[in-house]
This record gives structure tokens, C-alpha cells and sequence, in this order.
């Protein structure tokens, strides 16, 4: 059984403390992970995933609570404007500079984000801006991503969300309604959890993706995205039709995960492992063979 991961902070430059959890030590060999949770989501998101492939069991890996999301801070002063894409990318690149991902003697395999929704959002744009700051980035997995371009809600969807973590009644009716592919798809604990990490939020962390992160068009920045993607969501994902094929014209390859909604990592772990695992192999093959399509 892996050691439980290790707790750390680290602070950002707009006084914002991010709370990290680090599994296992760096592979010479193995790209180390970096996941991204969703808009309600924390590390314990990634839990499931974790335990359910052999390779990623004894991976490095780090997660980390998002800034307004507990015991993660907002920035001090505190700003509702602050809880947008890019500042959650300056996070990111923090948590990286954090973990020395970014120092090859320390991390020589690299890494690979993983970001799920709103996170698959923050990893795009980090990856298309970081510049020599992300020199070790081998790679991006999508997981029910949110656009870099954008994502326009309808009205009633938008005021659905503003309303969803009011509650705990309001979480669960939300999780086994929309975010899943149905009532009784999460077991108790599982539903549960996912309760309890939807209501850690501060307001404006709860209120800036509905109410302006997930609409920020960053488009335009997408050509700087210079690595591998995978992007994989499920069949019954609300957003699937609203938000379609991602960057197939950069030959980024989009995966379809069957009997699955919009929480993949809890839905199906095992199936994503096996994306995440395969997906890291491949990236050894390219370095192989030359990265001449990408």
C-alpha cells in the first residue's frame, strides 16, 4: 500500500496559500502528474483514480485544493474578480515552481497536467502561456474539458449552477441529475464526499465560474499549446453537444467514455487510468520517433 501523501503550501504572489498533496517521489523514467479538479472538486477528486491503476499507484502525483476552495485560500486582499482562468494558470505555474516539476535534475521525466472541467480549462491556458516556465511539460489529458474559447451556458443552466452549492441538498440533487449519468451512479460515500468538497467554497469562488471563468474566451492563445492532448468525455456528459470535438485541428485526439457524465475521474476510474497510463507510453514512443506532427 503507497504512503499516504504528503501535505505542503506554498503561496502565491498575490498572497493566495494553495494546499498540495504529493504522492510518491519523481521516476527517472515516468512523467510525474499534476490534476486539476473541477468546479466544486478537490484532491479527494482524484482519489479513485489514483488507487485504480498499478502504474498510478506508485506515481508522483500532486494535487491540490484550488485558490477559494478549503483549506486553499483567496488572495489577500481578497478580490471576486481574482478567481479567474488566468490567475488559477499563475496557480498552477506556482504549484509547479513549487514541486520543482520545472527542474529537470529533480523531475527528469517531466510531467503531464491532468485537469478535469474547469481545471481542463486552467491546464489549456497554462500550457499555452507558460512559456519556458512549463519546459517541462510532456503532455495534457482533458478530462470533460471546458473550452479555452469559452463556454456559453444557457441562461437556465447558468442560473441552475449559481444556485447549485447553496445547499447540500442542492450538491446532491446536481450530482445525481446533471454532473453523472444518473441517480445512484456515485456510491453514498462517494456522493457524499463530493457534498462536502462542492460547499468548501468561498462566494466568489463559487460564483466566478458561473458567473464569468467559464465564459472567458482565451482562444487565441490555443496555438501556443505546443504538446501532446488527449481529450476524453463521457457518452451522457451534459456539455458534450454544447461544447463538441476539441482542437481536432491540431490533431489532439478525443476519446468517448461509455455509460460516463461530466465526473469522469469518480465515474470511471479504472477507464481513466488506463487513458492516463496509455497515454504517458505513447509520449515515451514520440520521444522515440520525433515529435515532427505535433
Amino acid at each position: 500500500m503507497p504512503p499516504p501523501p504528503i501535505h505542503t503550501t506554498t503561496t502565491t504572489t498575490d498572497n493566495t496559500t494553495l494546499h498540495l498533496y504529493t504522492h510518491n517521489a519523481p521516476s527517472p523514467t515516468r512523467p510525474s502528474l499534476i490534476l486539476l479538479h473541477y468546479w466544486g472538486g478537490s484532491p479527494t477528486t482524484w482519489t479513485p483514480l489514483l488507487a485504480a491503476h498499478p502504474a498510478l499507484r506508485t506515481a508522483h502525483a500532486i494535487t491540490y485544493h484550488a485558490r477559494g476552495w478549503a483549506p486553499s485560500t483567496g488572495p489577500d486582499p481578497d478580490d471576486p474578480s481574482a478567481y479567474g482562468t488566468a490567475a488559477m494558470s499563475r496557480d498552477l505555474a506556482a504549484v509547479v515552481r513549487a514541486a520543482a516539476l520545472d527542474d529537470p535534475h529533480h523531475a527528469p521525466a517531466g510531467f503531464v497536467v491532468v485537469g478535469h472541467s474547469m481545471g481542463a480549462k486552467v491546464a489549456q491556458h497554462y500550457a499555452a502561456t507558460a512559456g519556458s516556465g512549463c519546459q517541462g511539460l510532456r503532455g495534457l489529458v482533458l478530462v470533460a474539458p471546458a473550452p479555452l474559447g469559452g463556454l456559453r451556458f444557457p441562461p437556465e443552466v447558468k442560473e441552475q449552477q449559481r444556485r447549485a452549492y447553496e445547499s447540500a441538498e442542492g450538491v446532491r440533487e446536481v450530482l445525481e441529475n446533471v454532473l453523472t449519468r444518473g441517480p445512484g451512479t456515485l456510491a453514498e460515500g462517494v456522493r457524499e464526499g463530493c457534498v462536502r468538497d462542492s460547499l468548501r467554497g468561498s462566494g466568489w469562488a463559487k460564483a466566478a465560474w458561473p458567473g464569468y471563468a467559464a465564459e472567458e474566451d482565451f482562444g487565441g492563445l490555443i496555438g501556443g499549446i505546443g504538446v501532446p492532448v488527449v481529450v476524453l468525455r463521457g457518452d451522457a456528459d451534459f456539455e458534450r453537444d454544447l461544447v463538441g470535438e476539441l482542437g481536432v485541428e491540431r490533431g489532439w485526439v478525443n476519446r468517448v467514455v461509455e455509460g460516463c457524465g461530466h465526473l469522469v475521474p469518480l465515474e470511471k476510474p479504472e477507464v481513466l487510468g488506463v487513458e492516463i497510463v496509455r497515454f504517458m507510453e505513447g509520449l515515451d514512443w514520440l520521444d522515440r520517433c520525433g515529435r515532427e506532427n505535433f
